[in-house]
């Protein structure tokens, strides 16, 4: 895989990691308001679409290339070949990028999923509640109303039709609770899914920052590798004559390999 690719896909995971980190935020349920109108846009759900397969299509070139270079590995034909250990370090390194990269994705929609669904549940709960002690208030007037015409001996078709109209309010009223004790289910279901993805999140960036540190280590091993390489292709140089080892040093410092700030 092109190292072309790692500079891209490294600002990119950062770039996600604070979308993620947003989602835990006061801002977090605008943020995921964005995300759930951009997929369910098909234009920009199929950009997305595209974006997370190429994310795919990078990470398994890269696997496949790491296969070949185990292959090689127990063959112990790699080992006398610096150029070919350096560049089989930076495909590790394109492959967690862009393997870390979809995984962020797929997380940051699931994440605007469950935020979007939680704000809805907790908007149906409230009206829920709003229409149960409109109903509830209807109840108890109703109920008055019914005891002050029997009292009042108003007569028996009054009484009756303020009966059957509290017997029907009650039903309501029964069927309302109900479905808020649903709706409260569901809110309490979807509040730890909710807490559930946070622990994701977390171990997510936990997981980064592990990747973060293999990055380091693997850039203090090309510099080893880029020094011996150096050395060899300045003794081989200098067997070679004056000429030869002014053109080998000119080619070593032209050909290196790049830092950390480089990729």
């Amino acid at each position: 895989m092109d190292t072309i690719f790692t500079l891209p896909l490294s600002i990119l995971a950062l770039f996600q990691l604070l979308l993620t980190a947003l989602h835990l935020s006061p801002l977090g349920l605008t943020i995921s308001q964005a995300l759930r109108a951009l997929t369910a846009n098909p234009a920009s759900k199929a950009v997305v679409a595209t974006f997370g397969l190429v994310l795919a299509v990078l990470g398994v070139s890269s696997f496949v290339e790491l296969y070949h270079g185990a292959e090689k590995v127990k063959q112990g034909s790699l080992r006398g070949e610096i150029l070919a250990t350096v560049d089989y370090l930076r495909v590790q390194v394109s492959c967690v990028l862009s393997l870390s990269n979809l995984l962020i994705l797929l997380l940051n929609l699931a994440l605007s999923g469950k935020s979007c669904r939680l704000d809805r549940t907790e908007k149906n709960l409230t009206a829920m509640q709003r229409q149960v002690k409109g109903l509830q208030t209807e109840y108890e007037r109703v109920t008055k109303a019914d005891k002050g015409a029997a009292g009042g001996g108003a007569g028996g078709g009054g009484s009756s039709l303020a009966a059957e109209e509290a017997a029907a309010l009650k039903k309501t009223l029964d069927r309302v609770i109900g479905e808020k004790e649903q709706l409260q289910a569901a809110a309490e279901a979807a509040e730890k899914a909710a807490k559930a993805a946070e622990a994701k999140v977390t171990a997510m960036v936990s997981q980064i920052k592990g990747y973060d540190k293999e990055f380091d280590r693997m850039l203090d091993e090309n510099k080893v590798l880029k020094a011996r390489l150096a050395q060899q292709a300045a003794a081989g140089a200098a067997a070679a004559g004056p000429a030869a080892a002014a053109a080998a040093a000119a080619a070593a410092a032209a050909g290196g390999i790049p830092s950390k700030k480089d990729d």
